[in-house]
């Protein structure tokens, strides 16, 4: 009965600790993730982190076409779009912690 309840305490620990680096290696991965979206016309390009925050903005030549009111929009949507693209990976990225 003894050796019953080591054999189990152990192979919990071992199914802990292979959950532990799972759960490590996911928030590696997320950490590192990041997404770039161009609108469609390229007047902007955003690029943001795994936190959705934006790291970079980019104006293309039509950008400067375009009334403040639209470029605003099209900055704020086309970040959206990155911020949506990051999510989407970190969701990818933690199917194995989920044993998807």
């Amino acid at each position: 009965m003894e050796t019953d309840g080591r054999a189990w305490l152990a192979d919990y620990r071992r199914r802990l600790d292979d959950l532990r680096g799972r759960a490590e290696r996911v928030q590696a991965e997320i950490s590192a993730l990041s997404a770039t979206a161009t609108s469609p016309d390229g007047a902007v390009r955003a690029t943001v982190g795994h936190t959705g925050a934006l790291r970079d903005l980019a104006f293309g030549a039509a950008a400067d076409l375009l009334p403040r009111e639209r470029l605003a929009a099209l900055v704020v949507a086309t970040t959206a779009d990155a911020a949506a693209e990051v999510a989407r990976r970190a969701e990818q990225a933690l199917g194995p912690l989920l044993d998807r």
